[in-house]
């Protein structure tokens, strides 16, 4: 199904292709992916999205009502079968989603419609080049930017070395991390602008991709504020994990943290509140476990559940990036404390902003110690917060990539393979 295009609007035409259309706004990716489309249309371009319906609230007419300005081009038809997709050369996400239906629509959309630039966004969208670099008209094809929201060479590695499960799925994980290598370079090299969330991944793929336009893109931030906000002896000594759990590494990851620190912040009496979208035998087999953590699912007023709470967890020891959950912390004045290493991207700094430690049992230690320290909760949450005030607005974010790409364009000779269109 395919939303009405408008070939006469005005700006460069981007075509921006995802697995699917991003929403709800249920994890970080999906704000990232939405909101930074959003704001591109906002900064003038005329963008065509495309991706699979994911579910009733990402079809056409929640898409239109998130964003109007957008031409939404939704691919019918279910992802290729676990079995058809684990057998594929291309990472297990990239055939999952990458299906005939999409290639189909892609490749009807790239002969009608002329496009300045084409935007992969993530690692599952590298099945999508070669479609792309055949699109040539006058000699030329659209420019490509990747959107890289993770070093996913490393992070796929990472996933099958910290798996605690059965061999066969490890020995899965370990194929899958080779393949999501591999599609990782076809990106980079394929890519004319990459784009990432944190200058740590951009210096990551820098060797992969030397010749190609690098751009640290940080999400913005449209959420909850609080304005002010005053931590007391009468707060709740409970701490919120913000996040979405369908994930198998973010699985993985609160797995860890909860064996380490449910008993240990139980015995100090302090509570755990998980909260974001999951599976029920997620949830279920830990609720069968766990004494002083409660599971929430999505909670659509954030800002007053965390005004309930004494501090923030950030628990990724599988998986780099950018946290998305740190700024619903910060902006809701909630002091953090995190696994080291997984507050990269923010201008915050250890000890002043914020805790960091490197186990997960020594977080929940370091909980336990400053818990009922009121003054230092405060004056971390409010440093953040104003090192952050003014740092992360996503009309900016918008402007960026379209200044980049457009730049890009204007730099390719329009008589050479891997140009703009003329």
């Amino acid at each position: 199904m395919r939303a009405d295009s408008n070939p006469e609007a005005e700006g460069a035409r981007y075509l921006w292709l995802a697995r699917a259309i991003p929403l709800p706004l249920i994890s970080g990716e999906n704000t990232y992916t939405a909101r930074l489309a959003q704001a591109l249309v906002a900064a003038g371009a005329s963008v065509t999205f495309m991706g699979l319906d994911a579910s009733t609230a990402s079809s056409l007419p929640a898409a239109k009502a998130f964003e109007s300005r957008i031409n939404w081009s939704i691919v019918p038809g279910r992802r290729t079968p676990t079995v058809l997709a684990l057998a594929s050369p291309l990472p297990f996400a990239a055939a999952r989603f990458g299906t005939r239906d999409y290639a189909q629509q892609l490749e009807a959309m790239l002969r009608a419609r002329h496009f300045d630039g084409v935007i992969l966004d993530h690692y599952p969208m590298a099945w999508a080049i070669g479609h792309i670099q055949g699109s040539k008209r006058n000699g030329g094809r659209p420019l490509i930017a990747y959107i890289a929201h993770n070093f996913e060479t490393k992070l796929a590695a990472d996933i099958a070395r910290n798996f605690r499960g059965s061999l066969l799925r490890k020995a899965a994980l370990y194929a899958n991390a080779w393949k999501t290598a591999n599609a990782a370079r076809s990106l980079a090299r394929a890519a004319d602008v990459i784009v990432t969330l944190t200058a740590e991944d951009a210096k990551s793929l820098a060797p992969l991709s030397p010749s190609s336009a690098k751009l640290v893109l940080p999400p913005g931030y449209n959420g909850a504020r609080a304005l002010d906000r005053q931590i007391v002896q009468a707060t709740p000594r409970r701490v919120a994990i913000v996040g979405s759990y369908r994930w198998p590494p973010k699985q993985m990851n609160l797995s860890a943290f909860l064996e380490a620190a449910d008993p240990v912040l139980q015995n100090a009496g302090v509570g755990i509140d998980i909260v974001g979208d999951g599976p029920d035998s997620f949830r279920k087999a830990w609720e069968a476990k766990v004494q002083a953590t409660r599971f929430h699912g999505f909670i659509d007023s954030l800002g007053e559940f965390l005004a309930a709470r004494r501090m923030g967890l950030v628990v990724e020891e599988t998986g780099g990036g950018f946290k998305l959950k740190a700024l619903d912390y910060v902006f809701n004045r909630l002091p953090i404390a995190a696994i080291t290493g997984s507050m990269t991207g923010l201008p915050l700094k250890h000890g002043l902003d914020y805790l960091s430690f490197a186990s997960m049992r020594q977080l929940a230690q370091g909980v336990v110690a400053v818990i009922d320290d009121i003054e230092r909760l405060n004056s971390m949450q409010r440093a953040a917060y104003e090192k952050c005030n003014v740092g992360f607005d996503w009309s900016n974010r918008g402007r960026t990539l379209y200044n980049a790409i457009q730049q890009a364009v204007n730099q390719q000779p329009s008589d050479q393979p891997g140009s703009g269109y003329p």
